[in-house]
């Protein structure tokens, strides 16, 4: 058992304040907690509630950063833990955070797989397997992952590939033909597309020049 011999606001943590205690130990606590449990001056409490206070406070405190983190860009579950461990939070309070967003829908991990894929379809073609790989680094499950890729189909694959090849040969239409085929199926396998989508491109551009130079 402590007690509690004052409070005072945390220096550049608003909202937050410091429990100093009969045993020395000061204590940090959001004010909702001291409004939600009537702490005052004098008061006597248990070190279990002690620790009860702290991970409500972390928790709070948490919320509050990621809800800054999040008013920028959707994040995945995994990027949004690891910026709150970078902020020194741990993991009862990262991982309680989390889950209120998520309750709220504020993190969505398969939302944010869905408008991933969509958005690289719409301005950075890219192979199903480098995007599933970029999505499983940012922490999207195999679950989600899968049911995601959905959206995203080997005809849409190579429809993708083709519009990146397109591009391409339109920056390096310049060059000598090897080097140009060189310079195109690098790019492409950069994006994530594998050796029979580049070749199939790569053919494809070859027809459409060998027309252009007949007509």
């Amino acid at each position: 058992m402590s007690m509690i011999l004052h409070m005072e606001p945390r220096p550049r943590k608003k909202g937050s304040y410091l429990l100093t205690l009969d045993d020395d130990r000061i204590v940090p606590v959001h004010e909702e907690v001291i409004v939600k449990y009537k702490l005052r001056s004098g008061m006597e409490v248990e070190d279990g509630s002690l620790q009860q206070w702290i991970l409500e406070a972390d928790t709070k405190m948490a919320y509050d950063q990621s809800l800054r983190y999040l008013q920028y860009r959707a994040r995945t579950r995994k990027q949004l833990c690891d910026y709150l461990a970078r902020r020194g939070f741990g993991k009862e309070a990262m991982e309680a955070a989390a889950d209120k967003l998520e309750g709220y829908h504020f993190l969505d991990d398969a939302d944010y797989a869905a408008r991933y894929i969509r958005g690289k379809k719409s301005d950075k073609p890219m192979g199903r397997r480098r995007m599933a790989q970029e999505l499983k680094a940012r922490g999207i499950s195999e679950e989600i992952l899968q049911t995601a890729m959905e959206g995203y189909s080997e005809e849409e694959e190579q429809e993708q590939a083709i519009r990146l090849g397109e591009t391409c040969a339109k920056r390096y239409r310049d060059l000598p033909a090897e080097e140009f085929r060189v310079k195109v199926g690098r790019t492409l396998k950069r994006r994530g597309f594998d050796w029979d989508t580049v070749r199939h491109v790569l053919r494809r551009l070859q027809e459409e020049e060998e027309g252009q130079d007949e007509n």
